[in-house]
């Protein structure tokens, strides 16, 4: 790690430890004031325990973590500076870092089961659309005149978001789960297939005709040259349907949800509730970046081969 990696991350941890102080010496704006600072001074000694460790454990990558680290420890301190100590926003809007972060402690038990049930939803409707996509786009891809035919309807269909059929879902479907699992197997399947298709089309010509000299039956094919080969643009229209899936089922959730992540911030937005509002916004991030971190390690463990080349 160079010395000046090393120095932005001691800045970074210098600025939280300011904020930990600030929150504990100052006090709080009278309309920002809670019951406990506990919570905010526990995520701040979290951020700085899980950016060293990131640090210590990803040196190649340390420059971006430090980055990263640094700007989110200016937004913190400067979130309770300027919000939690001197109010200079509404305070009814724009609570400061100990009000929003007490949500946490209060509520973790709703959270958690916001969570739980945001990921069942998210979780089966990807994968539906991932094992059914896959197949049908490197089908396509392998069959020119299948492709002619299928092309101009994805494309016509592809682009209609698909929470445009939430309506119909909510009313055919027995339950919101069942039609919010509908509406992300509709959001993640055309990227899905779209990245299948196109994997296809990239493989070397070379490849696919001394597979061909081998008399390989098609369904061998498929499965043992043109999925591998075109597994870097599947991975690609896969992450296109992930980001698509979050956002579908946020949306489906604040519409017409009665649990799950979106249903949380949309009911304490009703009640006028924005500590919780941002609480469920962090909530939101958090889940986005651990899955997007999961999807990544899949990723780079699938494509390794790549790197030895």
């Amino acid at each position: 790690m160079r010395f000046s990696v090393k120095h932005e991350a001691g800045i970074a941890g210098i600025i939280l430890l300011a904020t930990a102080v600030l929150t504990i010496a100052v006090p709080d704006a009278p309309s920002q004031a809670v019951n406990s600072n506990s919570a905010f001074i526990t995520v701040i000694a979290l951020l700085i325990i899980f950016f060293g460790a990131l640090l210590y454990l990803h040196p190649k990558k340390a420059q971006a973590t430090a980055d990263i680290f640094l700007i989110i420890a200016v937004v913190m301190f400067l979130w309770e500076f300027l919000l939690g100590k001197l109010a200079l926003l509404d305070p009814f809007i724009f609570p400061g870092p100990a009000r929003v972060f007490r949500v946490f402690e209060i509520d973790w038990q709703q959270m958690l089961a916001g969570v739980v049930s945001s990921l069942e939803i998210l979780s089966v409707g990807y994968v539906i659309a991932l094992v059914t996509a896959i197949p049908i786009g490197l089908y396509i891809g392998w069959k020119k005149r299948l492709f002619g035919a299928a092309y101009p309807i994805a494309k016509a269909v592809s682009p209609i978001p698909p929470t445009v059929y939430l309506p119909y879902a909510i009313v055919l479907l027995p339950t919101f789960a069942a039609s919010s699992t509908f509406l992300i197997f509709i959001g993640a399947f055309w990227p899905v297939l779209v990245g299948s298709v196109y994997g296809v089309f990239s493989i070397d010509p070379r490849l696919i005709n001394s597979a061909r000299i081998l008399s390989l039956p098609e369904s061998r094919m498929i499965q043992r040259i043109l999925f591998p080969a075109a597994m870097p643009s599947i991975f690609s229209g896969a992450l296109i349907a992930l980001i698509m899936s979050f956002i579908t089922l946020t949306v489906a959730e604040m519409i017409a949800a009665t649990s799950g992540l979106g249903w949380y911030i949309q009911y304490h937005h009703q009640f006028a509730n924005y500590d919780r509002v941002i609480a469920g916004m962090i909530l939101i991030m958090v889940v986005v970046v651990a899955v997007m971190y999961l999807f990544d390690r899949i990723q780079a463990y699938s494509l390794r081969w790549q790197n030895t080349q």
